[in-house]
């Protein structure tokens, strides 16, 4: 019987254009598109690639939304509300209280309180409390392509987002020495840390995108000497892009005569904002504040609705602010200080497109994320 190995290679931002700048992976992967990226971050593209639902149908956006305080998992944080952000906010701190309090709550999902503060986060919850990598996971309900392969009864295995990209490529190599796995999905982060630290275009990530491609070549041609027919599909969720200007939008919202948690909620991401109003004079101030800022613009319910972001009950948000491409909220909720690169733009933006590489044509087409399901799915079933 033939062997056919089906290799899956998610590579965190892997964008389109960077593909393109670096010439990479055409010796593997000849056939190379486009793949339409989502409005959001990581938390909307990576449930939407498991389950090959939009992020509506699948209930994930981002991480923090508004929350009752009396029912907020982080109302304990308000005896911290008088530390200065600046000490808050240093990473080591919050990593370590990151740690204690997913283990606390019992989460198993990916947990970070980033740069929140603290006198902030009673007023707010976590999305991602469970793994989405694992059954009931997902908030909609859906099953992921893990549940699907499973069920196929072949042999597959999953990389853990936990581990380093050393120790998945260590696991990869392994099983695929042993000659029996049939379908594997490779989990890399490597990239978008490089690119987050140094920038897309630097000699950092210049060296990490040929590092890369020399690691899936090396897969390649260990897997061909265990195995009749390789069939690699490597993607990504989104893009990467530099950033060029630091936006203060949130010192100069929270200057307004308003108090937060009692006339507003808001959410400062990297490069949006989300806002739930309390108040008809939040509402007007904070509108006409965002109207006349320059850096980005509100989002329209029509782009939402085409995004495939719209969700009726409003939970992750009532008014959505979005910064141009290339403009960094600083400080924000994610992050205190400037980061070279950084995604989470308008999906139209060509920097914000995704990846789709493989060295087999598809049956089914893939122009978007949500199309990389069925052709995981038909590699069940090959």
């Amino acid at each position: 019987m033939k062997k056919t190995l089906h290799l899956f290679i998610f590579a965190d931002a892997l964008g389109w254009e960077l593909v393109q700048h670096y010439g990479i992976l055409k010796k593997v992967t000849p056939y190379q598109k486009k793949c339409e990226t989502l409005f959001g971050y990581s938390a909307t593209c990576d449930p939407t690639i498991l389950t090959g639902t939009s992020p509506r149908e699948h209930g994930h956006f981002s991480f923090f939304v508004k929350c009752d305080p009396e029912r907020s998992p982080f109302k304990q944080m308000r005896w911290f509300r008088w530390i200065p952000e600046r000490i808050g906010g240093y990473h080591k701190i919050r990593n370590r209280l990151s740690r204690y309090f997913a283990k606390s709550q019992g989460y198993t999902g990916y947990f970070q309180l980033y740069s929140v503060p603290f006198r902030f986060l009673p007023w707010l919850d976590y999305t991602e409390k469970k793994d989405i990598y694992e059954p009931g996971g997902i908030i909609g309900g859906q099953p992921s392509i893990f549940e699907t392969w499973k069920a196929s009864g072949k042999n597959w295995n999953r990389s853990d987002w936990r581990c380093g990209d050393a120790a998945n490529y260590a696991e990869i190599e392994h099983l695929i020495q042993d000659g029996k796995l049939e379908l594997a999905y490779l989990f890399t982060a490597g990239l978008d840390a490089t690119m987050h630290r140094y920038g897309p275009w630097s000699n950092e990530a210049k060296t990490a995108f040929l590092e890369f491609e020399r690691k899936v070549e090396a897969l390649e041609a260990m897997a061909s000497q265990h195995y009749d027919e390789v069939r690699i599909a490597i993607f990504s969720d989104h893009g990467m892009t530099e950033v060029t200007q630091n936006s203060d939008l949130r010192r100069r919202c929270e200057a307004l005569p308003l108090s937060y948690g009692i006339d507003y909620t808001a959410v400062w991401d990297s490069t949006m904002a989300r806002f739930w109003f309390n108040s008809g004079k939040a509402r007007e101030q904070i509108t006409q504040l965002l109207n006349e800022a320059t850096e980005g613009s509100i989002v329209t319910e029509e782009q939402l609705q085409n995004w495939r972001c719209d969700f009726p009950d409003q939970r992750y948000g009532e008014l959505f602010y979005l910064l141009n491409p290339g403009v960094l909220f600083v400080p924000s909720f994610l992050n205190m200080s400037h980061v070279p690169g950084m995604h989470g733009y308008s999906p139209e933006d060509k920097d914000s497109a995704a990846s789709w590489l493989t060295n087999f044509e598809t049956d089914q087409p893939v122009n978007r994320l949500e199309d990389i399901f069925a052709v995981m799915e038909a590699a069940s079933k090959d």
